[in-house]
């Protein structure tokens, strides 16, 4: 290998603090598959760091276009991954320890490269660097002055792609041996021996990914692989051939639970204490008129906890006005489609939600919402709850968080002379009890987090829930619905975001999927 010249690279290697002033955390979140950067993406802390300098709600930050996020403030010394790098390092040579220098080579135009230093008991000792290199050739010395002649353990990281190698700085050793796959590395390195808190990155249809860190500063990159076997096909997802009603509509209910339930354990119903149908029994039926048509998994259940519906207006051959709602809580995943013979609408849950476990779903909820809102997914497990439902006292008077909204509802009246009176936080998340709550508008721009805005871009769907305090449970919900579009809260319908579908002629059916 060719020596290459690099300023900066030959660090001496003294044992001393990591640790930073002012927490700063930052890195990349990217696609274990392609490589490709994932966009908005959540990354948070864990629990232990919420007031160790980040204050209210930025522990939990979102990841821009190329898949960046940072944690803190200073400067973040992360590369823009090309779009077309392969994921976990395939495209880099595997990098060597020989006589007191690390060998490896970039043949991609950019990379990022930390190495660092652990004892072999897995405590975590310094960063001997961590850079923003272009393609080449390099040869970094570990300087041994200030170290004992004992073993460590090296890991060379990059684009996120980890090898951890045995090695002996003081005396030049070519050990060099490749350890990372060893269940001695797993249990000295991966749990280091002096974690501070844990950093999670959640996006949706991706197994969560958790980091130990042993500092509030420093770089973590995400790989992210997903847990859902969704494969796109949406025309062996909804099927095809039903029947065309004559003086309604067809409405035909879908298993989409992946395997979970059979047939005979799902019911539906029009209204709420209309009779139960046994799907095996009966899979479609004419449906005019308006209300609620339900969906029941193991009806046998107590209190018959794990159902939905949609909200529908039919009438002959017309769709007057249908949704899907999570005003009340969220409890299964559920999509419709209207099928004309000439254009088809969806709305509901994303299909990556029906091809995953249940338990990712609370999972994600618990890893992508601020310490309020976590409570919310803990009851049962039949429902996240919505703030304003849950059975628990989160928000309300004498609550643990009962002015989660108070300081932010009158820094949008300070914005907004003539603006409706403050409510409370419940009465924002209700969106009644008068003032701001009862005001669509006000109320739904609270939620959203845009009310101190100027008025002129609260219609822009691109500025809701970008900061704290907002209503985390509904951005919860809208990120995992299709084009983004959902009840989240009563008042949602403003600005045309809870999806509702109306004015659909010669309909020729109403598909309904139920998942779990």
């Amino acid at each position: 290998m060719q020596k290459v010249s690099v300023a900066g690279l030959l660090l001496a290697f003294f044992v001393s603090s990591v640790f930073s002033q002012a927490p700063n955390l930052c890195g990349t979140v990217t696609d274990a598959t392609t490589g490709l950067p994932l966009a908005d993406a959540i990354v948070r802390l864990g629990q232990t760091t919420y007031n160790n300098g980040f204050g209210q709600a930025p522990y939990l930050v979102s990841t821009d276009a190329n898949g960046h996020y940072q944690l803190g403030t200073g400067t973040c010394n992360v590369n823009v991954i090309p779009r077309s790098l392969l994921a976990r390092g395939d495209a880099f040579s595997q990098p060597t320890y020989v006589g007191g220098k690390v060998l490896f080579s970039l043949p991609q135009t950019t990379a990022t490269v930390r190495m660092s230093i652990y004892t072999v008991a897995g405590r975590f000792v310094r960063d001997v660097m961590n850079s923003s290199l272009s393609k080449g050739n390099y040869s970094v010395s570990i300087d041994a002055r200030g170290i004992s002649s004992q073993y460590y353990l090296l890991r060379v990281t990059i684009n996120g792609a980890a090898t951890v190698m045995r090695i002996q700085p003081a005396f030049h050793s070519t050990d060099g041996a490749i350890v990372r796959n060893s269940s001695e590395f797993q249990t000295r390195v991966e749990k280091l021996a002096a974690v501070v808190d844990t950093i999670h990155a959640t996006m949706p249809g991706y197994a969560i990914g958790v980091t130990p860190i042993t500092a509030l500063s420093g770089q973590f990159d995400f790989v992210l692989t997903k847990n859902t076997t969704w494969n796109g096909d949406t025309n062996a997802f909804w099927g095809s051939g039903y029947p065309v009603a004559t003086g309604g509509v067809t409405y035909v209910v879908l298993n989409r639970t992946n395997g979970v339930w059979a047939d005979s354990q799902i019911y539906w119903s029009i209204q709420q204490n209309g009779t139960k149908t046994r799907l095996d029994k009966q899979s479609s039926v004419t449906v005019t008129g308006g209300g609620r048509f339900y969906i029941y998994i193991d009806p046998n259940d107590s209190n018959a906890r794990y159902f939905d519906f949609v909200e529908y207006a039919v009438g002959n051959g017309t769709i007057n006005g249908n949704n899907t709602t999570r005003v009340d809580g969220w409890r299964l995943p559920l999509q419709y489609r209207i099928h004309t013979a000439t254009k088809d609408y969806t709305r509901g849950d994303v299909y990556e939600m029906f091809y995953q476990p249940r338990q990712a779903k609370f999972d994600e909820f618990k890893n992508e919402v601020p310490r309020e809102f976590t409570g919310l997914a803990t009851h049962d497990f039949a429902n996240i709850w919505a703030p304003h439902t849950s059975p628990v006292n989160i928000f309300g008077t004498g609550g643990p968080y009962e002015n989660y909204f108070i300081a932010y509802e009158d820094s949008v009246a300070a914005h907004n002379p003539g603006a409706p009176a403050p409510t409370t936080t419940v009465g924002i998340f209700e969106c009644g009890n008068g003032g701001m709550g009862s005001s669509p508008d006000y109320s739904a721009c609270v939620n959203r987090h845009c009310g101190t805005l100027p008025q002129s871009a609260w219609p822009d769907s691109t500025n809701y829930y970008r900061a704290y305090p907002c209503n985390y449970y509904s951005k919860w919900c809208h990120k995992r619905a299709l084009q983004n579009l959902q009840y989240g809260f009563p008042y949602d319908d403003d600005e045309n975001q809870s999806g509702i579908v109306g004015g659909v002629s010669n309909v020729q059916w109403f598909g309904i999927a139920i998942g779990w």
